[in-house]
Formats: structure tokens, C-alpha cells, sequence
């Protein structure tokens, strides 16, 4: 599990495609947390992409209010509460306060777009 950030990367970096380097960049961060506990370089704060600092945030919000084989999905509350825990830890402050400011904006595109 822990290798599909560097592999997925590796893979896309190949490309030429400015898209593509973007998109191999958020791949090899995604998994990168703001306070440096992360995988698979341990990089912290700024030192992570904004890209890889977005799909950070957006890929828990996803993950936390779908449904998946092992669990449930949260409730809006719970996931609310959760974000919010893990500003400054696994979040860019920052934008985990922008997500929290367009809230019922995230939550209307969730209903609208269902897994």
C-alpha cells in the first residue's frame, strides 16, 4: 500500500504533458501529512505541493463520507469533526478552514454525486 504513491508517480512522471506532471506530483504527495508524518518522503508544511496538500484534504473528505466493503460511510457531522481534528496534524490548516467555510457547498456536490 504504502508504495502506489512513489510507483504512481514514477508511471505518470514519464509523460511530457504539463497536466500529467501535475497530476504525477499530487500522486507522489497525497499521502504526505502537514506535520511531517506522512509517506513516502515525510515532508512537512510548504514542503508538500498545494496540489498534494488539496487532494490530501479531498481524498479523506471522500474516503470518510463513502461507503466502502470495510465500512460505512460517516455522517456529515462526524467527518466535520474529524477535518477539523486533524488541522496543523494530517490537514493544512488552511485549507481545511476554506473546506469547513464551503461546507454545505461540499456536502450538496457529495448528494448530487454519489459513489
Amino acid at each position: 500500500m504504502r508504495t502506489h504513491a512513489e510507483r504512481g508517480a514514477r508511471l505518470l512522471s514519464q509523460s511530457k504533458s504539463p497536466l500529467i506532471q501535475l497530476v504525477a506530483e499530487i500522486a507522489w504527495t497525497h499521502h504526505e501529512n502537514w506535520d511531517g508524518s506522512g509517506y513516502p518522503r515525510k515532508l512537512a508544511g510548504n514542503a508538500i505541493s498545494i496540489g498534494g496538500r488539496i487532494a490530501t484534504l479531498a481524498d479523506v473528505y471522500d474516503a470518510l463520507g463513502s461507503r466502502r466493503c470495510y465500512k460505512e460511510a460517516w455522517k456529515s457531522d462526524a467527518i466535520r469533526a474529524f477535518l477539523l481534528n486533524e488541522r496543523g496534524r494530517k490537514l493544512e490548516p488552511k485549507l481545511a478552514e476554506i473546506l469547513m467555510q464551503k461546507w454545505s457547498e461540499a456536502e450538496s456536490i457529495r448528494r448530487e454525486l454519489p459513489d
